[in-house]
């Protein structure tokens, strides 16, 4: 199936007139997290991608959300596509393919809802995600032990030195 069968692909705006940085919602970029603001335009669970710049970094919003104009929110069709499914899609998904620019790599929409996507039945997705979400979880505390060996051996080796 192809994108444009399986999901909606929402526009971010300007966030200028909506900051606020006591807001209850998130303003995301592709970076992250950019501010606050007092609305949003996609709810909770979507895919945020980037729609220049950083394209091949997607971000897996669990609240509803503002997104900049740089970055598009894909909101998908729950009958037919689990959103965080769609999340391990894009995360693997190689964007930079699309890009239309030489200079700030740039993704369309048109281009976007021509991706083609392996869609299993839901009872799968679900299977699937778990499974990656395990993953995920393991790969992301097996970071947090490397980096704090990195940083014994750094304390280490200044404290040598130091003496």
């Amino acid at each position: 199936m192809k994108f444009a069968d399986v999901l909606e692909i929402r526009n971010g705006k300007n966030q200028r007139q909506v900051e606020n940085p006591q807001g209850k919602y998130p303003i995301y970029g592709s970076g992250g997290v950019m501010g606050y603001a007092d609305d949003y335009l996609c709810e909770a669970e979507t895919v945020v991608i980037g729609r220049k710049g950083s394209i091949n970094n997607p971000i897996f919003v669990n609240e509803p959300f503002w997104n900049v104009d740089t970055a598009f929110g894909l909101v998908a069709n729950r009958q037919l596509l689990l959103p965080k499914y769609l999340y391990y899609f894009c995360e693997n998904y190689n964007f930079e393919k699309l890009n239309t620019t030489v200079t700030i790599p740039s993704l369309t929409k048109a281009n976007l809802l021509q991706i083609n996507i392996d869609i299993p039945g839901l009872d799968k997705q679900k299977g699937i995600v778990e499974n990656l979400d395990k993953i995920a979880g393991l790969i992301s505390m097996r970071q947090k032990e490397i980096d704090f060996l990195e940083q014994l051996v750094k304390s280490r080796f200044l404290g040598e030195v130091a003496a």
